[in-house]
């Protein structure tokens, strides 16, 4: 078997196993985590009211690695206007606590559908439940599609509309390894280049892994597993649960994690076990950007000469290579975005945040 399709398989397996805890612990969890993705909502909503504003195509949204649909959600709550539905309506009951979820006509008149494709058949029954329970279909006239397949396999080849394709928060780290990044690039390019689209990959830089990434992995054990920088490895096998006391923030100088252990089944085993930092297991993570755990979660946070030498190689057209604090430094401090803009559609957008092209 072709050493990716084994890794496909493999990372399929693992994510399949932690879909329902990654939704409670990361996407409804972690505040740094949350911060950027709400850093990442926020430009999307920009990019898109800006191509709409400029096109008279509707837009064809490409949600590649969508998890459990959180851009679903987003769009089918902007696009639905709350004056004809009841009060206690799921979509008017979400924007009472939701405010930035308001209804955005430009967005409901340019918006024509939003494909989400994810490996894990979990994550996509996750989205698909969540459509179901806000009646996402019944409400607006976008069409919400999603299918359980491979982010490499995309493809656009109709004229109808202007695809946009994103890869968010860091997705394009648990696509296996440097082959699977290409792999993702090349499929972003054959989605949008010649049909005049936009692409957009967000993710983090290795540079700050010492800083973000060593307290997001180890405050959310019970979605990847210990990492393999912890010890002892006590209880780093599948008869075990680790959860961590609390979630560790950006800079913490702190090297211990304390965790509650349950057995598979929830039994608790103890409350206090104290996990420490192994410091030549650390520099290894911290030089490669490679973040490995017992559990077999495997991802990668890619440093911005291997990004820049993508971009440059596998796309084409209106190429930009954006440090994300240049946008936003508060929520988005150690993010980097890559975006091939085939039709030149977001050079007003980017001129206006002070970016310029990474190459003619």
């Amino acid at each position: 078997m072709e050493p990716l399709i084994q890794r496909y398989n493999d990372d399929k397996g693992v994510w399949d196993s932690c879909a329902e805890i990654y939704e409670e612990k990361v996407v409804r969890g972690h505040p740094d985590i949350a911060l950027m993705e709400d850093f990442e909502e926020n430009l999307l909503d920009a990019l898109l009211r800006h191509i709409a504003d400029r096109t008279d195509r509707p837009i064809k949204l490409f949600d590649l690695g969508c998890g459990s649909g959180r851009l679903h959600i987003r769009y089918g709550a902007k696009t639905t206007s709350v004056r004809e539905l009841p009060d206690d309506h799921p979509i008017s009951e979400l924007k009472k606590h939701k405010p930035e979820l308001e209804y955005d006509p430009v967005l409901d008149d340019g918006l024509k559908e939003v494909e989400g494709v994810d490996f894990s058949q979990k994550m996509i029954d996750l989205a698909e439940a969540k459509v179901d329970e806000y009646c996402i279909d019944e409400t607006s006239d976008v069409e919400f599609t999603l299918k359980q397949g491979s982010a490499f396999e995309a493809d656009y080849d109709g004229r109808e509309c202007l695809p946009v394709a994103v890869c968010l928060i860091n997705s394009i780290g648990v696509m296996q390894g440097e082959a699977g990044a290409v792999r993702l690039f090349e499929a972003m390019r054959n989605v949008t280049e010649d049909a005049g689209g936009v692409a957009l990959i967000s993710c983090y830089r290795k540079r700050y892994f010492p800083y973000y990434g060593l307290g997001q992995y180890e405050s959310t054990l019970t979605v990847s597993g210990q990492p393999v920088w912890l010890v002892p490895d006590t209880y780093a096998g599948e008869e075990y649960v680790l959860e961590s006391h609390t979630y560790k923030r950006a800079y913490s100088e702190d090297d211990t994690v304390l965790a509650e252990v349950y057995t598979a089944g929830g039994d608790k085993v103890e409350d206090e076990f104290v996990l420490r930092r192994d410091p030549e297991a650390v520099a290894a993570a911290v030089r490669t950007g490679r973040i490995r755990t017992h559990a077999g979660y495997n991802s990668r946070w890619y440093d911005v000469e291997q990004i820049r030498e993508w971009i440059e190689a596998l796309w084409t057209g209106g190429r930009y290579h954006i440090k994300s604090k240049d946008v936003d430094a508060v929520r988005a401090e150690p993010g980097q975005l890559a975006v091939m803009d085939s039709g030149g559609l977001c050079k007003g957008l980017f001129e206006r945040w002070g970016v310029t092209r990474v190459f003619n």
